[in-house]
């Protein structure tokens, strides 16, 4: 008998929650924020920062670290090597956050694996920074669940930020202002 009713109060449970791993997924996702900047400005040809996005690279640390703390994990595109380094901009745009706060970039993604670059977030918890390609931003945001169709990043636009978490593991996209007018000069 009592066997019985552990089998039926098990069932009623089972039926009130048919995808208990969705419950596990959903509070794992609200213990995530996945903050997204550009890289900084650049000069009409080349891989670098301009000195302008030198000096943006340089007053981030305190920016991100006023709006977000010092982020758990930092992302940028695969950097390439040889001849052509399309992605140094954002190895660069990060560079002064990690270096100030020792933390690891990473570079294993594909500037345009926005379906990788979305799983391997969603698996972690705690703030990831991505600095990434403006172009290729609005399908990774996607790829994480964001459904809007409208997604652009402006081709001038250095100082935006958006930010995406997941209360009750919906995806939520908001948007920030870095609020930064770094100098065009190079006093160095």
């Amino acid at each position: 008998m009592k066997r019985a009713v552990v089998v039926i109060i098990s069932l009623i449970v089972l039926f009130m929650h048919p995808d208990p791993g969705f419950t596990q997924s959903a509070h794992k996702l609200e213990k995530l924020k996945i903050v997204i900047i550009r890289h900084g400005e650049k000069p009409p040809q080349g891989d670098n920062l301009n000195c302008q996005g030198l000096n943006r690279a340089m007053q981030l640390p305190a920016v991100i670290y006023a709006k977000f703390g010092i982020p758990d994990y930092v992302y940028v595109p695969e950097l390439g090597l040889g001849e052509s380094t399309q992605h140094a901009r954002m190895f660069q745009t990060v560079l002064p956050l990690a270096a100030k706060y020792n933390l690891t970039v990473n570079t294993v993604h594909q500037e345009r694996d926005s379906v990788q670059v979305a799983a391997d977030f969603k698996a972690k918890k705690g703030t990831i920074l991505m600095v990434w390609e403006h172009k290729a931003i609005a399908s990774i945001v996607r790829s994480l669940g964001v459904d809007d169709k409208n997604l652009r990043w402006p081709d001038s636009d250095f100082d935006s930020i958006w930010i995406i978490t997941f209360p009750k593991g919906v995806p939520t996209l908001t948007k920030d202002k870095q609020g930064l007018k770094p100098s065009a000069d190079c006093h160095f």
